[in-house]
């Protein structure tokens, strides 16, 4: 396959992407609202009456953390007035997800024991070089040579 077939492909394999998310967004949300989310450019687009409302309610109360349970509860209330129950495939993917990120952690938490380990390792061995090396050339002792002692 050419580079030109592959870059071809590529690019609809990417406008199938983009129409099947543009979809589901419309399905969830109305257009408007989608072609917000969908939109990368940074010009003044339309912001949905919903998102306006919620960042209305929030005033002062505006964090990452209280913007997140918000659209939650907005994406819930969604879900139960469409009366539909997620389906197989993305309750499957969820799961996969979660499992993908404990897994991610775990490695995570055991790169940083091995990190651990080696430091101590290595504080180990310049702790028994130090002291072989003191042992052959101990300090010089100034008290001696000031008739101190």
């Amino acid at each position: 396959m050419t580079e030109q077939n592959m870059m071809l492909e590529n690019e609809l394999i990417q406008d199938d992407c983009h129409l099947k998310c543009k979809q589901y967004l419309i399905s969830l949300f109305d257009e408007s609202t989608a072609e917000y989310f969908l939109s990368p450019s940074s010009c003044s687009k339309e912001i949905p009456p919903w998102f306006s409302q919620l960042k209305d309610d929030m005033k002062d109360h505006m964090s990452a953390v209280a913007l997140w349970d918000a659209l939650r509860q907005r994406t819930a209330q969604i879900l139960q007035e469409s009366n539909t129950e997620p389906s197989v495939v993305i309750t499957n993917q969820i799961a996969r997800r979660v499992t993908d990120w404990k897994t991610q952690v775990k490695k995570d938490h055991l790169m940083h024991l091995a990190g651990v380990k080696y430091m101590f390792r290595c504080a180990q061995q310049n702790q028994a070089i130090s002291a072989l090396l003191l042992q052959h050339n101990p300090l010089f002792d100034y008290g001696i040579n000031n008739g101190l002692k």
